[in-house]
């Protein structure tokens, strides 16, 4: 009888995608559309948000894809924070209270607003390109890659 063998998301290696950080106080359609002017792509919004369950909440982070015909590869625009409005029961005069937080798609990156993640199976892509037009871009105040190696949970931008 073979003996099972069960694999962990570390046992891989997740390199086959680029990406960059952005800081943008907008909301995550009008970040795309800004996007789309800057770089000249057509990020749509997919019709299901990306769901987690984090700290016992099912947590929905709105996501934008883009394929490039030209370099046959997909792109991804997401909210790395999504405000989670919950009700708690309270001591004061109104027995139910109204609480707002935040929940982090990459915890460990809790300063970015968006992720812009572009696959790139080969290899080839230099995302200091993208990153220079996006700088520019008076919505967005920072731009930067992020070392894939480096994050806590790859397993949280597994989008296809």
């Amino acid at each position: 009888m073979m003996k099972k063998r069960r694999f962990s998301l570390s046992d891989f290696e997740f390199c086959d995608f680029k990406l960059i950080g952005l800081h943008s106080q907008q909301e995550p359609h009008k970040i795309a559309y800004f996007i789309n002017l800057a770089l000249e792509t057509n990020f749509k919004r997919v019709n299901t948000d990306l769901e987690l369950i984090i700290n016992g909440k099912t947590i929905h982070f709105p996501i934008f894809e883009f394929f490039n015909k030209d370099w046959d590869t997909k792109s991804y625009l997401i909210s790395n924070k999504v405000n989670v409005e919950e009700k708690v029961i309270g001591n004061s005069l109104f027995a139910i209270e109204d609480y707002l937080s935040q929940e982090f798609l990459l915890s460990d990156h809790k300063r970015v607003d968006y992720l812009l993640k572009i696959n790139d199976d080969l290899n080839i892509f230099d995302p200091k390109l993208i990153i220079d037009r996006l700088v520019k871009m008076r919505q967005i105040s920072m731009a930067y890659t992020i070392e894939t190696d480096a994050i806590k949970h790859p397993e949280h931008l597994i989008l296809d």
